[in-house]
């Protein structure tokens, strides 16, 4: 009997939906009013997607922390004679815990075809950041070449690649705290309208045309404002202009 696999993003939809009734039945339980509790339950519908694009931004952080460590172990694994095929092979077992799956796989395409343009796209996939395109594509001219100076040019990639996380992560904390304050900015009116809900003349100021225009102009408000935050705190990657390797 074959079983029907679910996507991520098929999940994500079903939980929203789940995340929807219940923050409606929650809110109407507590406000009384099933049209004030709706912008509510808009907002608990989004919470799956908003936790799994954050789960999706810390894997890929935490992934690409580990090239200064992966670099210090392929410079270490060449300079002691070891192949570049070899030196791959390692990483799946004295490299970083996280990434020893990534390379566990490259050990088996290198065993199974020695393809290493086939190795080298599976990286930049399964890290899916520019640093890994700088460092694959590195590794890919230097076994082309022959070239002997690959531990120079690797070490000076890795202190490359430091300076940057460096940056970028002081660049980050700031942010962080610029879209907090805005997230808690875009939240107090609507925490402010849950408390006066308390009170029946806010639930009827609500109910009239008035207040049902009032109540969605600040949901698109609020929508808008969110959306604009996420794209000024967002801090660009550079492109990936070395995604695709030639065969």
């Amino acid at each position: 009997m074959s079983s029907v696999k679910i996507s991520g993003k098929q999940k994500d939809i079903f939980q929203a939906f789940l995340f929807f009734f219940a923050g409606l039945l929650i809110a109407q339980t507590i406000i009384g009013s099933a049209l004030i509790a709706f912008p509510f339950a808009l907002a608990a519908a989004y919470l799956p997607f908003y936790f799994t694009q954050r789960k999706r931004e810390r894997d890929q952080l935490a992934l690409a922390l580990l090239w200064p460590e992966i670099v210090d172990h392929l410079i270490s694994g060449l300079r002691s004679g070891l192949s570049l095929a070899e030196t791959l092979i390692q990483l799946s077992i004295r490299g970083p815990q996280r990434s020893r799956s990534i390379f566990a796989d490259c050990e088996s395409m290198l065993r199974a075809q020695g393809d290493f343009p086939q190795v080298f796209a599976h990286i930049k996939e399964a890290f899916g950041d520019h640093i890994a395109d700088q460092v694959c594509e590195v590794l890919d001219f230097a076994r082309q070449s022959g070239s002997r100076d690959i531990t120079v040019i690797l070490r000076t990639l890795g202190d490359h690649i430091r300076s940057d996380i460096a940056i970028k992560s002081e660049i980050r904390a700031k942010h962080g705290w610029i879209k907090n304050s805005a997230v808690i900015a875009t939240l107090a009116p609507w925490i402010l309208l849950l408390i006066l809900s308390a009170q029946p003349t806010t639930i009827r100021a609500f109910s009239t045309g008035t207040g049902l225009g009032v109540l969605i102009l600040g949901i698109l408000m609020s929508i808008t404002a969110f959306l604009w935050m996420g794209k000024v705190g967002r801090i660009e990657e550079p492109p990936r202009i070395f995604m695709r390797v030639s065969k």
